[in-house]
């Protein structure tokens, strides 16, 4: 991808990609949380990150392992906008698991960007420093999984100083990369998040503004063979299945199997109970 230089926030960036992300227009949340990204972490993005796509939400976040590389990763195989700030050199090579992301973004709907030119090395402060881009971007924030001592909590500090709002998902009480997540949340520094409903609410969004990406509006039960409406149906004509469970019989991805089952329950064709999904 071609470099361009260009100033954000007052600040000089290089980039890569879709310029056009940045566009006023566009609704912007920053995805920020631990490296050492749970499986419980994991869900919360396969199951958030598809709704916030389809609600035409470009997803920003850092490039970094765990939540960062997840929310890029989920957002990009459901055909979303993504926007990653890095906190090193915008030439810089990357690992053998970096270039499997990076060559998503390069298919995909994205914009990588960096205050650091060429192929300077990262630093501990330029994280820091990047952490204020990803939030001056973003209409809001929401931490999933974060401990006391993180880079995360300084993405917090920085929406604080911006007055950009603060969303947490509760996490285990047992575990240590939840602590900072809930304190937030047990504090009253952020607004808890228990379903995808409190971010679209926060960032002014409504169901039926969501772009439903030529999903056809037609009733399950007004057309004889499930099959023809979704091959996904045909697996839950007589029980209700997880989301996992789902990805392994289609042998697909569990975001894109999400993806799928996201559209039907706004289409009111399937419903989640138990955290199964069971045709309506």
């Amino acid at each position: 991808m071609e470099t361009k230089e260009m100033k954000v926030m007052g600040v000089k960036v290089y980039c890569k990609g879709d310029l056009g992300l940045l566009d006023e227009g566009k609704v912007r949340l920053a995805i920020v949380g631990s490296r050492k990204m749970t499986d419980y972490g994991r869900r919360v993005i396969e199951k958030q990150v598809p709704v916030l796509v389809q609600a035409g939400v470009v997803i920003v976040s850092g490039f970094m392992y765990g939540v960062d590389q997840a929310a890029h990763e989920v957002c990009l195989d459901c055909g979303g906008e993504t926007i990653a700030v890095l906190g090193w050199g915008i030439d810089r090579g990357l690992s053998i698991e970096d270039e499997k992301l990076y060559e998503k973004f390069i298919k995909g709907k994205s914009l990588m960007m960096s205050e650091y030119y060429g192929e300077a090395m990262a630093e501990q402060w330029m994280f820091v420093q990047r952490n204020r881009i990803v939030v001056g971007l973003s209409a809001a924030v929401l931490v999933v999984e974060a401990a006391v001592k993180s880079g995360t909590m300084t993405s917090v500090r920085w929406a604080k100083k911006m007055n950009k709002p603060v969303l947490c998902v509760p996490g285990l009480i047992t575990s240590k990369v939840s602590e900072g997540a809930n304190g937030l949340i047990k504090s009253g520094e952020a607004k808890m998040v228990t379903g995808v409903e409190d971010i679209l609410e926060v960032l002014g969004l409504k169901p039926g503004q969501m772009k439903l990406g030529g999903v056809p509006h037609q009733s399950v039960q007004d057309d004889g063979d499930l099959t023809k409406v979704r091959p996904l149906l045909r697996w839950l004509e007589n029980e209700g299945m997880e989301v996992d469970r789902l990805a392994k019989l289609m042998k697909r991805s569990a975001s894109q199997v999400m993806v799928e089952l996201t559209r039907l329950e706004i289409l009111g064709q399937v419903e989640q109970r138990g955290g199964k999904f069971y045709i309506v």
